[in-house]
């Protein structure tokens, strides 16, 4: 017979063990146990056994820590949903825009971002998010919300607060430069983690023990090991923080009284765990201070009960303001590879920055992981083609049946395929009539940096403007050629100008060649030979008429060079001072020059050296560098516009021929050009100086310039001795502008935008420049020519716009 105690002890070792159930089950349910989360498994020894349980201590037996039954068991989430807690700080937000968009990459994922940014940056976060929104679309579906953080940095306090209102299933608490420099394994890790009840992290710590006085830092092994708690970036689940009454006696104002929170809860009382080395590399902190938060008063997160603050970022907020949805457009970009994105990307993100929506589609690319690409200034997101059987029709006609709506500007390649031809085909139609589309040449889309500065009007009336060249020549073919280099090596954006060439009666056979034999591949060329010597004068005058407001001039003598951007500088003049906004618009603007002045010709005593960067310095100028207007007319590349042309030449035509403008004083006092008997440029500074009309001229560094002249001799170039030349040859020739070196980067700008605010000023910001280079006002310049009128032809009585016969006094201005 056995004695009673051996039937005793039994039952007292089933009474203990219901008992330590019952203390650690008392809640209902005890989310941290691994029946309850695991279901199926049986419970761990150290689940039961915490009699003996002891800081630092994990409970063990032949199975190992629970922590690693957990892992082992568990099985990856295919379908998990995160919450990302994002703090800013002064270095991190400059790069704020990639690290959101590296993060918009795994939708599937993240279901959700918060951004911790310090009061201090909310001017600068704000609208890099608001562009960053923009470049989306409507095809962003991630919410975005920015909460300000009254403290410098944000603590570790505020992100955890952020936990407390997440709709996801887990919460991924990050550094300020988010995923970038997390390696793939870790990646995958963090935003595919397994069921665990655990935090899960790259970095974590040991708390101070008698035999460490110090905190230390958990150098990562080659298996999972166990921390006192854990610092960004790790992810943890979001249940943790599903009894918000359970933290009022912890406080967890850092990630140790987190980790605190954590281990005080888990029968293996640890904080988190610290993957293996293969996962989170082999970096650590030097020391723990460098993520000890402090502990202050601040509480930032002061959250309303029903959800987040009213600092949310969605598509659909951007444009809820009508007074800036008029400013703001739609541009659909439709290139065929990822390399024409990127090579237009400079133009891109300008375009978002401005607020602008851009739909990216790449019919040729194949599906991607990888949706957007991301630069120094914004990210871009696109979408893929991948239609292998579908024809260009479908595929078309699928990629704008997702937009929100038909866009203000398409902007295609000017190169002709399947895709592109059925894109015209849309536009052409009804639906898309007020849609606008460009079409670039792709070898010019690494220099189209300065279309991101142009506004909607501008790209609106892209195609609108037409600039004609025309070249006068005579016996210079060699001169001639140089010219016609510098113009078949120069940028044209997919525009088309024609050219003409006007030669004297006594241009040489190889001239005649020349101009025969031109391959002109942008437009139109034409070839015009005088029979009686017309002069120089006759040459300009005549080489050019306007066929409409919308048709522009290019006047280039054969002793000059272009530089391969100068179209681009005339475009972007064009489109800012002709088509954009009315304010930036006036009458009296007749041209835009290419040549930038190194001296002034027009002083009685004759030239003097000009500086427009030191003038306006010593003037007080805000921006030295800016564009400037100039009463001087520039015969050395220069546009000039259809109005004033034609009114040159009913000027012109009637000072020469018409007996009754007989003048016993010159029209403009104190100007060298009044003795230029056979110069058109005598007649043009009259109608300039009468009229109070201007010219647009370039003032880059350096005197870089769009176009050059080298002073070769002829009609007012008189063959000098080699060195006297040479002297007189360097007052005239500048550095042309050149193109950015491809080689060096993908992405390139071109110079053009050194401008103030990098950007075409507005009108009433440009300087004005009289006659003899001084800077005075618009409205100087004008009464001038008011006042000088009645004293040269007898009358008084306003003038007609661009009426030569009533500015001469030649017609009644009431006809």
């Amino acid at each position: 017979m056995r004695p009673r105690g051996f039937f005793l002890f039994p039952l007292a070792l089933v009474l203990c063990i219901c008992l330590l159930l019952r203390r650690y089950f008392s809640h209902s349910p005890n989310r941290f146990s691994v029946e309850v989360y695991l279901p199926g498994w049986k419970v761990h020894p150290a689940v039961i056994n915490s009699s003996t349980n002891t800081p630092g201590k994990l409970q063990t037996d032949a199975f190992g820590p629970l922590y690693e039954l957990e892992f082992g068991s568990a099985k990856k989430i295919s379908n998990s949903s995160i919450t990302v807690a994002l703090p800013l700080t002064e270095k991190s937000v400059q790069i704020l825009e990639v690290t959101i968009a590296d993060l918009l990459g795994y939708p599937s994922a993240i279901k959700e971002i918060v951004i911790l940014c310090p009061e201090t940056l909310l001017s600068t976060a704000r609208p890099m998010l608001r562009r960053l929104i923009a470049s989306y679309g409507p095809v962003l579906s991630t919410p975005m919300t920015l909460l300000p953080c009254a403290h410098p940095s944000c603590s570790a306090e505020a992100l955890i607060g952020t936990a407390f209102h997440a709709f996801t299933d887990w919460i991924l608490f990050l550094e300020g430069s988010g995923l970038q420099g997390v390696n793939k394994a870790a990646r995958s890790l963090l935003l595919n983690p397994p069921p665990v009840t655990f935090p899960l992290g790259l970095k974590g710590f040991a708390l101070p023990t008698p035999e460490a006085q110090e905190g230390t830092c958990l150098t990562p092994l080659a298996f999972h090991r166990p921390a006192d708690f854990l610092v960004p970036p790790f992810v943890l689940p979001s249940f943790i923080f599903s009894d918000g009454n359970a933290f009022t006696e912890y406080s967890p104002g850092s990630w140790s009284a987190l980790g605190r929170f954590i281990s005080d809860r888990r029968p293996d009382t640890i904080g988190g765990i610290v993957v293996s080395r293969d996962l989170a590399g082999d970096g650590c902190f030097e020391s723990l201070l460098e993520v000890q938060d402090a502990i202050d008063s601040q509480r930032i997160l002061t959250f309303p009960a029903d959800g987040y603050p009213s600092h949310i970022f969605d598509p659909e907020l951007l444009f809820s303001d009508a007074s800036t949805q008029k400013s703001l457009g739609h541009f659909g970009l439709f290139f065929p590879t990822l390399g024409d994105l990127v090579a237009f990307s400079l133009a891109a993100c300008g375009l978002a920055i401005k607020g602008h929506r851009l739909d990216v589609f790449l019919y040729a690319e194949v599906d991607s992981n990888q949706t957007f690409i991301s630069t120094d200034t914004c990210a871009l997101h696109y979408q893929t083609g991948s239609f292998a059987i579908a024809t260009a029709d479908s595929v078309v006609s699928s990629w704008l049946s997702h937009l929100s709506g038909p866009p203000d500007v398409f902007i295609s390649l000017a190169a002709e395929d399947v895709f592109t031809a059925s894109l015209l085909r849309v536009v052409r139609g009804s639906e898309y009539a007020a849609s606008v589309l460009v079409r670039l040449a792709r070898s010019d889309l690494i220099y189209s940096d300065w279309m991101g500065t142009l506004s909607l009007a501008e790209w609106q009336n892209w195609n609108r403007p037409r600039v004609d060249i025309s070249i006068i020549t005579n016996n210079r073919p060699r001169s001639l050629g140089r010219l016609l280099r510098s113009l078949e090596n120069a940028c044209y954006f997919g525009d088309t100008l024609d050219l003409r060439f006007n030669m004297e009666d006594s241009a040489d056979t190889i001239t005649k060649q020349m101009a025969g034999d031109l391959n002109w591949k942008h437009g139109a060329a034409f070839v015009h030979h005088r029979v009686a010597h017309g002069g120089l004068l006759t040459a300009v005058v005549e080489s050019w008429y306007p066929r409409s407001n919308d048709s522009y001039g290019l006047f280039l003598e054969d002793d000059v060079e272009v530089s391969p951007l100068f179209y681009a500088w005339i475009k972007l003049g064009l489109l800012r001072y002709r088509y954009g906004d009315r304010r930036n618009q006036s009458p009296r603007l007749y041209g835009i020059s290419l040549y930038q002045q190194k001296n002034l010709e027009l002083h009685i005593g004759g030239r003097r050296p000009f500086d427009a960067r030191r003038l306006f310095n010593t003037t007080g100028i805000a921006a030295p560098n800016t564009p400037y207007l100039s009463q001087i007319p520039c015969s050395w590349g220069a546009v000039y516009f259809p109005e004033h042309w034609r009114e040159f030449h009913t000027y012109v035509a009637s000072r020469l021929t018409d007996p009754s403008v007989s003048l016993k004083q010159d029209i403009v006092p104190d100007v060298r050009s009044s003795r230029w008997q056979h110069s058109w440029k005598k007649y043009f500074v009259e109608l300039v100086f009468l009229r109070g009309y201007t010219m647009l001229y370039p003032n880059y560094a350096n005197f870089s310039s769009l176009s050059t002249n080298r002073l070769e001799p002829g009609a007012h170039v008189k063959r000098l001795p080699r060195a006297v030349f040479d002297k007189k040859r360097a007052q005239f020739d500048l550095p042309l502008m050149p193109l950015p070196d491809a080689n060096i980067s993908e992405v390139l700008g071109t110079g053009l935008l050194d401008l103030p605010a990098g950007g075409m000023p507005p009108w009433d910001a440009l300087p004005v420049l009289d006659l003899h280079g001084s800077v005075v006002s618009e409205d100087l310049i004008i009464r001038r020519g008011e006042a000088r009128r009645p004293v040269v032809f007898g009358c008084g009585n306003p003038p007609k716009p661009h009426d030569a016969l009533s500015l001469l006094c030649l017609q009644h201005p009431g006809l």
